[in-house]
């Protein structure tokens, strides 16, 4: 216990000393990570199906692919998180070749997309809030479902499924598809799909649990960390680019103190990345000090479960962990020890990301007592692997790094140019 207290703080020390050196307006790294983002995009275009998804990923050592020719629900939900990076990734560099790629995704979730809506019954029981009754919740679900007050499955929203069961819609991928609708009209001024973006958004409403976050799906009466996040991220956009729909705003008002109070007095790993992304998102347009208190709660309880290294990558975590930092540095608090613990966090996981990029060219790696021979490796030169020893790669795994990299690249770019 003493040995683990030392080394604390340790850590806290150097990331203290860090953040002096470094200086306070200074971000992340100033590493140039053009190249890695610029090698993964290019593979997500040259392998894009005709359908408009891209392939799910691949386990080199056995040697196949998972889904090839099916899709699930966590599948979808790993392909609009991509689609919601590569129109980041439009947004910053406005590459022209990314533009009918995004339109093919799109067009792809449309397909997808289920409607659902709620009748008057359903209505009262949101009023009454029925649904968060604390105990029962299993019988209670039972009644709804057998009275078919869950959901209509008609209305003016759409939730997005793998196949036309509702049970599949899961509501982090209306979320990203959201996301992804947004910064694509945003950059490229090509709003035919806006109107799908709109009953999307109202796929959220009607999934939102009074007082709470968003049931998990249509069929479920509980929430879920992800998909709460994922939301939260995707209302926070909205508001920033049309900060003029004063229902949405409502209901991103009430959801920020809602998620808040929840998450806030709880620390979860799933909610972290999403939930400081959102969070940053919301302290940058308002300047809120209670997003920034969110923010600084959430990122010291994570830095303070991840001070050991390990092999498996975590660029999600370095997402939420950027725009963090960036929060942290807009507020004027970028020499404080918790930016310094930051700083050093991200540097030491995004040279562990480097390492996990496949090359091209590439057919083998090799380990202190070993050496994997896989041809397959070249045809994925781009993608990032789980982890160094875990050799296979998911279309997220790669996704989550090049968003990391792309937000530090423009914290970087920013700082530099201030």
């Amino acid at each position: 216990m003493r040995t683990r207290l030392c080394l604390s703080i340790l850590l806290r020390i150097a990331g203290l000393l860090m953040a002096l050196a470094i200086g306070g307006r200074a971000l992340a790294t100033g590493d140039d990570y053009t190249s890695a983002i610029r090698l993964a995009v290019d593979h997500w275009l040259k392998v894009q199906r005709p359908s408009g998804f891209l392939p799910y990923g691949f386990n080199f050592l056995e040697d196949k692919a998972p889904e090839p020719d099916t899709m699930s629900t966590a599948n979808l939900a790993r392909q609009e998180g991509t689609a919601s990076v590569l129109a980041d990734y439009y947004s910053f560099t406005g590459d022209p070749r990314v533009r009918p790629v995004l339109q093919k995704l799109l067009t792809a979730f449309r397909h997808h997309s289920l409607p659902i809506g709620k009748g008057r019954m359903q209505g009262l029981i949101e009023k009454l809030r029925l649904r968060s009754m604390p105990v029962g919740r299993y019988k209670l679900r039972s009644v709804l479902e057998r009275w078919g007050l869950l959901f209509d499955k008609q209305g003016p929203g759409m939730v997005l499924s793998p196949n036309s069961d509702y049970s599949g819609a899961y509501t982090g991928t209306v979320a990203l598809a959201l996301l992804t609708e947004l910064r694509f009209e945003h950059t490229s001024g090509d709003s035919r799909f806006s109107s799908l973006a709109q009953s999307w958004l109202e796929g959220l409403m009607e999934l939102r649990i009074p007082g709470r976050g968003f049931r998990e799906f249509p069929t479920s009466i509980d929430s879920a960390a992800y998909a709460d996040g994922e939301a939260w991220l995707a209302l926070a956009k909205y508001h920033e680019l049309l900060p003029q729909d004063r229902r949405a705003n409502d209901m991103l008002a009430d959801l920020d103190d809602s998620l808040i109070n929840i998450y806030g007095g709880e620390y979860k790993v799933d909610f972290y990345h999403w939930g400081a992304m959102a969070a940053a998102a919301r302290y940058a347009g308002s300047k809120d000090v209670k997003f920034l208190d969110f923010i600084k709660d959430q990122t010291g309880a994570f830095l303070d479960r991840k001070q050991k290294p390990n092999s498996a990558y975590t660029c999600a975590s370095v997402e939420g962990m950027a725009n963090a930092l960036a929060a942290l540095v807009s507020a004027g608090q970028g020499g404080s020890e918790l930016s310094g613990r930051a700083r050093a966090w991200i540097a030491r996981e995004m040279r562990k990301a480097q390492g996990l990029q496949i090359q091209p060219g590439q057919k083998e790696m090799v380990f202190s007592n070993a050496r994997l021979v896989a041809p397959r490796l070249e045809e994925f030169a781009g993608s990032f692997l789980a982890g160094s020893d875990d050799l296979k790669t998911w279309v997220d795994y790669t996704s989550h790094c090049v968003s990391a990299m792309i937000k530090l690249q423009r914290q970087n770019w920013t700082s530099a140019n201030k």
